[in-house]
C-alpha cells in the first residue's frame, strides 16, 4: 500500500505557433510536474488591450486556437494560461510578436526519382503543406538537404518559390536520403524536416549474357568418326534378267564361232 502526495499545480509550460498564417495561431501547454488530481486550465489572450476569442481544440484538450485580428501588426500578443486544481492554481504568461511564431508545417508528398541515362542526377519534387492557406499571397521558400547513406555530411540547397529541384552531383549508384523544410519568404522560422525519402541515380542496364548451347541433332544426321554398321558396303555383281540371258546363249555362240573357222 502506498500514498500519492497530491500537490497544487506549478506554472504550466506554454508555446504558441502559427502554421496557418495569416489566419491565426494556436497555443498549447502542459504541466511539468504531475499533481495526481484533476486540473483545469483557463486561457486569456490579449492584443492591443483587447481580449481575443479563444477556441478550444476539439481533439487536444491542452490546446486552443486564436484568429489574428489584423495582419502585419507590430503590437505584441500576450497569452496567459492558469492551471487550477483543488489545492491551488498557478499561471504562466507568454508574450510574442506575430512574426516570431510563424512556422509552417513540413512539405508534403516528397518524391525523388532517377533520370534515365544520367547516373549522377535525381529529380526531387514536393508539395507545399496543406495547412498553409494562401500560398499565392504568402509564398514559401524551401531548404533541401541530401546525402548518400554512406556519408554523414549533408549537402544543402535553398530554393525560392519552387517545388522541384534536380540534384546534379550525386554519386553514381549510391542510395541517397532527401528531406525538405519550408519557411515564409519574409517572416518566421523554418519548419521541421519532411519525411525522408530514398532514391538511387539511374544505373545502366547490364548487357545480356550470351551462352553457347550444344544442339543434339537426331541420330540419322549426327556424324561419327566410326562408320556405322549400316553404312553401304562394296557393290556385288548385278543379278536379274540381263544376267540370265547371257548365261542361256553362251553354248550357241561358241558353236557358231567353230563353224566359221
Amino acid at each position: 500500500m502506498f500514498l500519492l502526495c497530491v500537490v497544487p499545480p506549478q506554472e504550466p509550460k506554454v508555446t504558441c505557433r502559427s502554421n496557418t498564417y495569416p489566419k491565426g495561431f494556436y497555443c498549447s501547454w502542459h504541466l511539468t510536474h504531475p499533481t495526481y488530481i484533476p486540473s483545469s486550465f483557463e486561457v486569456d489572450v490579449q492584443h492591443n488591450q483587447h481580449s481575443l476569442y479563444v477556441q478550444k481544440d476539439p481533439v487536444h484538450k491542452n490546446r486552443c486556437h486564436v484568429q489574428f485580428p489584423e495582419v502585419f501588426s507590430s503590437s505584441p500578443y500576450k497569452v496567459n494560461v492558469t492551471a487550477v486544481n483543488a489545492l491551488g492554481k498557478a499561471s504562466a504568461t507568454l508574450s510574442f510578436e506575430e512574426s516570431a511564431i510563424v512556422k509552417p508545417d513540413p512539405p508534403e508528398r516528397v518524391t525523388a526519382s532517377p533520370i534515365r541515362l544520367n547516373p549522377r542526377r535525381l529529380e526531387v519534387s514536393w508539395h507545399s503543406p496543406a495547412t498553409w492557406p494562401d500560398i499565392d499571397t504568402f509564398p514559401l521558400k524551401y531548404f533541401l538537404r541530401y546525402r548518400p547513406l554512406i556519408h554523414d555530411k549533408w549537402q544543402h540547397v535553398e530554393l525560392l518559390d519552387s517545388t522541384s529541384h534536380t540534384i546534379t552531383d550525386a554519386y553514381a549508384g549510391k542510395e541517397y536520403i532527401i528531406q525538405i523544410a519550408a519557411k515564409d519568404t519574409e517572416i518566421g522560422t523554418w519548419s521541421d524536416w519532411s519525411v525522408a525519402v530514398h532514391a538511387t541515380p539511374w544505373i545502366e542496364d547490364p548487357l545480356p549474357i550470351t551462352t553457347t548451347t550444344e544442339v543434339d541433332f537426331p541420330n540419322e544426321t549426327k556424324t561419327s568418326p566410326i562408320p556405322s554398321s549400316k553404312a553401304p558396303q562394296k557393290a556385288e555383281p548385278p543379278v536379274g534378267r540381263a544376267a540370265r540371258v547371257v548365261t542361256f546363249f553362251s553354248p550357241l555362240l561358241l558353236g557358231m564361232m567353230l563353224f566359221l573357222l
